[in-house]
């Protein structure tokens, strides 16, 4: 294009019907760029650049995404000095922190990013019932053992208790928030399709039953029964017994069964490992 300009400023652009060439071989450079553009904006129309209303609308939603933001930067640094304390109480070497992704979205969010407004919504309806499921562990088994948790370690489990509450508010919050009118307004404007948010939530919905149903199968099945049964005869009467957890080895000498028995009484409570041939 610009050697064309070039060639109609020049010496060449003096001469009528070279010039008239000229012309026309810009205007349909012109013309095949815009149909370029128009096609690309028509397969993304979030890359086209916004108008000043729907730039207002943006503007308008940006304090919304803003607040959600702040609360999942909150949200992050609470967890991790949750994690960080565990740690050291527990005097753990290894370091690993999660919670990466709300301080991932929660950037974004103060970047004012509509696309990430509306996934982090869509994910916030996902994990309403997978993250009530997290206190499976006072439903899922004996209630005796519930309560010497609570009475030999209150602090640890009541904080257990605490962030998954924390956790439901931060996705009523967010759902809340992400999906304020002006926001709603911004992502239209902005070429966005309205999300049906039936979807993540009888996802989520599905995946809490499946868990719970592989976990109960688990339990209860003859593995750990088995392991119930041995760990009982080591330990004898006066104790509760629950498998917390099943699985399998493989070793040189063969394939083993592996459990985990919580062993308790009034006094405490023990993580009894126990491994058996298959």
């Amino acid at each position: 294009m610009a050697s064309l300009q070039q060639a109609l400023a020049g010496p060449e652009g003096t001469d009528a019907a070279r010039r008239q060439r000229i012309e026309m071989e810009i205007a349909q450079r012109q013309q095949d760029d815009l149909e370029a553009q128009q096609r690309q904006w028509a397969a993304r129309p979030q890359d086209k650049p916004l108008d000043p209303a729907a730039a207002a609308l943006a503007a308008a939603a940006r304090p919304y995404l803003q607040s959600a933001g702040y609360v999942l930067l909150f949200t992050w640094v609470v967890l991790t000095v949750s994690v960080c304390l565990e740690i050291v109480l527990a005097d753990s070497r290894i370091y690993v922190v999660g919670g990466v992704e709300l301080l991932i979205f929660g950037i974004f969010l103060l970047r004012g990013s509509l696309r990430a407004a509306r996934w982090l919504r869509w994910l916030a309806v996902f994990c309403v019932v997978p993250t009530v499921l997290a206190l499976d562990f006072l439903f899922l088994q004996p209630w005796s053992l519930t309560v010497a948790q609570f009475k030999l370690a209150p602090a640890y489990r009541l904080w257990s208790v605490l962030e998954v509450v924390l956790s439901l508010w931060v996705i009523r919050y967010l759902y809340r928030q992400l999906g304020m009118p002006a926001v709603a307004a911004a992502c239209d404007a902005k070429g966005y399709r309205r999300r049906d948010l039936r979807i993540p939530a009888l996802l989520g919905l599905i995946l809490g039953i499946v868990g719970i149903g592989i976990k109960l199968a688990a339990l209860h099945g003859d593995t750990a029964l088995q392991a119930r049964a041995i760990v009982a005869q080591r330990h004898g009467p006066g104790y509760g017994y629950h498998v917390s957890g099943v699985g399998r080895s493989v070793t040189p000498q063969g394939a083993l069964h592996t459990a985990l028995v919580q062993v308790w009484d009034d006094k405490g409570i023990m993580q009894v490992p126990v491994q058996w041939p298959q």
